[in-house]
């Protein structure tokens, strides 16, 4: 018998939910790896938790959005000769987010990754979760293509300066005709913390400092009581720490650089939203 080839056909549905949902105005973006998920299970710190995640299900917020702008995203047609208009495809989407205030760590760590591949959920005022249904239970992220930041550093006569985030979606088509979403029963974008990265900096022998990569900004007042409470706990390659007028005093172990450890060890230690970059010692004498 002959293999038999079946058509199948899409139905139709114009109705409307029991419970019309009232979407929001974006306030955040959610960055994970390409074909991560956030999970199924959401509850209050479950956010927090992944953003201090290790590689690779660690998350990456953006936020906070004010402003949304959507560019593509449109039906293409074409007629042939003397026949009716029909449908090409979909034009690319690029979602664009003007973010609150000008960050250059957002800026230049989002530049270093335009080459990296994301999904993307995004986060509206409702508390709604929105992505794509991909057969499964687990709401998934939106493929983009690509996503980077344009920047106005400086103020101008008439604006502040600026950061926007585009979000380049990798198949508009699908990302229509696959929408979905999850209602939160809590406010995540509290939790919704990226990490920052900072410099353990010796200032004199055996005594360091906490400071951001970018701009140098002294975070040791911040964390340096924390750090020295957990001493080894926190820290890679010393046997001791103390805290004192804004100095971190190390005993570093023979031979050994002290370094943080990951963001997810300093989390249960109830250090937050840093990320170990690089340690610089004195030169030797």
């Amino acid at each position: 018998m002959r293999q038999i080839r079946n058509c199948n056909g899409i139905s139709l549905a114009t109705g409307k939910s029991g419970c019309q949902i009232d979407f929001g105005k974006i306030k955040a973006v959610i960055l994970v790896p390409h074909g991560v998920t956030l999970g199924s299970s959401f509850s209050k710190g479950v956010f927090e938790t992944k953003c201090h995640a290790d590689a690779p299900n660690r998350i990456y917020p953006i936020k906070t959005i004010v402003e949304y702008a959507k560019n593509g995203g449109e039906p293409q047609t074409s007629a042939v000769g003397y026949g009716g208009t029909g449908v090409t495809g979909v034009s690319a989407q690029t979602d664009t987010f003007t973010l609150d205030k000008y960050s250059e760590h957002l800026a230049a760590s989002l530049s270093k990754c335009m080459n990296k591949r994301f999904d993307a959920y995004y986060v509206d005022e409702n508390n709604l979760l929105i992505g794509l249904n991909n057969g499964t239970d687990v709401l998934a992220g939106i493929p983009m293509s690509t996503v980077y930041p344009t920047v106005t550093p400086h103020p101008t006569s008439s604006a502040k300066a600026s950061l926007t985030v585009s979000c380049c979606i990798e198949d508009a088509r699908a990302a229509i005709e696959n929408f979905d979403y999850v209602q939160l029963d809590f406010n995540p974008l509290d939790e919704l913390e990226g990490l920052i990265s900072v410099d353990l900096v010796e200032v004199e022998s055996g005594k360091y400092k906490l400071i951001e990569t970018i701009g140098g900004y002294d975070r040791t007042a911040e964390f340096g009581a924390a750090l020295a409470s957990g001493a080894a706990t926190v820290i890679n390659g010393i046997t001791t720490a103390t805290y004192a007028n804004g100095l971190l005093t190390l005993t570093v172990s023979q031979s050994a650089t002290p370094s943080l450890k990951d963001p997810s060890v300093l989390l249960t230690n109830h250090i937050a939203g840093i990320e170990w970059n690089k340690t610089v010692k004195l030169p030797s004498a």
